[in-house]
């Protein structure tokens, strides 16, 4: 393995860090955050000269990196990124404890959006800038992980979706982390200043909306005060927020696609079908479960049909009328924010392409009962599935269920109640952290939240938020007795 490699791409990427803490370090010189000026400049100074160093210290570095240093990679800057992103929340003094600062870097950067500060309309708005900047920076570093690395690779069944961003596959590795990054930068950038436009326009104030396109357009879910969307009476900003949700949550090669002219693409993705299938049905569901709140059937169903886009891509916010919110079962919510989005976008959970491929699966089996020697072909768009696909599929299908199953006796053996568990484990592997919040209050009755919950109970949830967003087959490849011993 070589180590210098990664040790220089992980420079680059914490040079590319230091570049994101311009805008909250802008941000609180603006608004004059004193506080927040020395957090930032410290960050920008520590953070910059760690990534400087590691680069001018490998730049000479020529071998080629084999699939494990790129695995090795990924697992590093998921977790070393989140440690020097952590330093402004400690540094201002907002979360003075590092596990508690620790623990919001990581849920900004992986788009989990679970946070452990109490009060968000007590901090800078620097801070509030930094979470989003985060998340966003994380829903472009996932997509480009699973592009590059995940792809090629055949994570997971992933290998299917073999597309204009991924086509490079035989070019050098950190070439191809180079050109992914530029080609998914372009498209996350043009969406994410169409989110901001639009919802300022949709009548949210303009920083307010810049840090909800932030956290939108990853996913992430960061919001922008203590009142979340109730307090804007703005119809409009909540279409465009569903809009660009979905977008999110979207495979981005389809995007690409897309924005080459082809936009034939968007129509023969399965995903696309299936996410929209899957919104509108759990939308109905939701909308008949709101309905005995409200005897406004438009209402009920445009709030069941924000929140099912909001589950499914996980994001996981919560609808401007809470109390339509007020029967929402949990298990509607595990199902959903596991189920996720598409794969190659920002949203979390299993993906839309596994679970399809389950069930395609299993109706061929059941066909094979009826026609014990006949040859039933399964295809995925236009790609005939192989067995070898699917015994990866099943792989991460199995795995990924007991990982969660474990993370949730875990959660449960450290206090939580079993129902609280549960959504916990949830929120934390399917990378949508406010999903917790939003059934807490009906649903799982005195169970703590985030900022509440004991320092064992955190780290759980951090370990849960990493392999969630990791895909958990890269990290059993990483730390595979074959791997060490060749």
């Amino acid at each position: 393995m070589s180590y210098s490699t990664v040790l220089h791409a992980l420079g680059w990427l914490l040079f590319l860090l230091a570049a994101a803490i311009l805008l909250p370090l802008v941000t609180a010189l603006y608004n004059g955050e004193s506080q927040s000026v020395i957090a930032f400049s410290v960050s920008l100074l520590l953070v910059g000269f760690v990534g400087g160093a590691l680069i001018m210290a490998f730049r000479d570095v020529k071998q080629r990196p084999s699939k494990y240093d790129l695995l090795t990679l990924v697992v590093v800057g998921w977790l070393a990124i989140p440690l020097f992103a952590a330093v402004p929340f400690f540094v201002s003094g907002f979360l003075s404890n590092l596990t508690d600062a620790y623990f919001e870097a990581i849920s900004g950067f992986t788009t989990t959006g679970a946070s452990v500060i109490p009060t968000l309309d007590e901090v800078d708005r620097a801070i509030i800038m930094w979470r989003a900047v985060l998340q966003w920076f994380g829903g472009w570093a996932s997509i480009v992980m699973g592009a590059a690395v995940l792809v090629p690779l055949g994570v997971g069944g992933m290998e299917l979706r073999v597309s204009p961003l991924t086509r490079a596959d035989k070019s050098r590795a950190l070439d191809r982390f180079r050109g992914t990054a530029e080609a998914v930068g372009g498209i996350y950038a043009i969406f994410t200043a169409g989110a901001f436009l639009s919802i300022w326009a949709g009548g949210i104030p303009p920083f307010e909306a810049f840090c909800l396109a932030l956290s939108t357009i990853s996913t992430g879910g960061f919001m922008p005060s203590d009142t979340a969307l109730s307090e804007f009476r703005a119809p409009w900003a909540m279409a465009f927020l569903f809009v660009f949700m979905g977008l999110g949550a979207i495979n981005f090669a389809t995007h690409r696609a897309g924005f080459r002219g082809r936009g034939a693409e968007y129509r023969e993705d399965p995903e696309l079908v299936y996410l929209g299938a899957a919104v509108l049905a759990a939308g109905v569901l939701f909308a008949f479960l709101a309905l005995g709140e409200t005897g406004d059937v438009v209402a009920a169903l445009g709030n069941g049909l924000f929140l099912a886009m909001s589950l499914l891509s996980g994001t996981a916010y919560m609808s401007p009328d809470p109390s339509l919110n007020a029967g929402l079962s949990s298990v509607f919510v595990i199902g959903l924010i596991l189920v996720g989005g598409a794969t190659l976008s920002t949203a979390g959970g299993i993906k839309l392409m596994r679970i399809a491929l389950l069930v395609k699966q299993s109706s061929r089996e059941l066909k094979r009962l009826t026609h014990p020697h006949g040859i039933i072909r399964t295809h995925f768009g236009r790609r005939s599935i192989t067995i070898q696909i699917m015994k990866s599929v099943w792989s991460f299908f199995v795995l990924f269920l007991v990982v969660y199953a474990l993370l949730a006796a875990l959660l449960a053996a450290s206090g939580l109640g079993f129902e609280a568990a549960l959504v916990a484990a949830a929120s934390a592997i399917g990378n949508a952290g406010p999903a917790y919040d939003l059934v807490r209050p009906s649903m799982l009755g005195d169970s703590p939240s985030f900022p509440e919950m004991t320092a064992i109970t955190k780290w759980m949830l951090v370990v849960g938020m990493v392999l969630g967003r990791l895909e958990l087959l890269a990290l059993v490849a990483l730390f595979s007795r074959e791997q060490w011993q060749n």
